[in-house]
């Protein structure tokens, strides 16, 4: 997705949430019973945006992994490089993807030991593509 359009789709969607935010707080001053009737139902569908901020994520999992496989195929050969450790590190993103995918669920944990592979393996990308 391109990026201009996905800063749009993100903005227009906090805005709409802010709008919601708004107009839940006007209805619950003018009549308590119906906005915790609007509450309920709203609570059903809040897993539907963990399940689209999930699939983002995944997409980025899967630019890590290319991003890694990309590296292990350009380091052979060398021996500074170790290819083994770049498996290792794809095998960890990849266990984190799939963890996602089954509970559409995960940690800080997990987003930070991916952005600090994925940091690694840019670095690597400018070492490797400048040879």
């Amino acid at each position: 997705m391109n990026k201009n359009k996905k800063l749009t789709r993100l903005a227009d969607d906090m805005l709409r949430k802010v709008d919601q935010a708004d107009a839940l707080k006007k209805l619950g001053e003018e009549n308590p019973e119906q906005a915790s009737r609007i509450e309920n139902i709203l609570a059903a569908f809040t897993p539907l945006g963990d399940i689209e901020k999930t699939q983002d994520n995944i997409e980025k999992f899967k630019t890590v992994l290319s991003l890694i496989r990309e590296n292990i195929k350009n380091s052979r050969g060398y021996n500074n490089f170790s290819e083994s450790e770049y498996k290792l590190d794809k095998n960890k993103v990849f266990n984190i993807k799939h963890k996602a995918m089954s509970t559409t669920s995960f940690t800080k944990e997990d987003m930070k030991a991916v952005n600090k592979i994925y940091k690694k393996h840019l670095n690597i990308q400018g070492i490797l593509s400048g040879k």
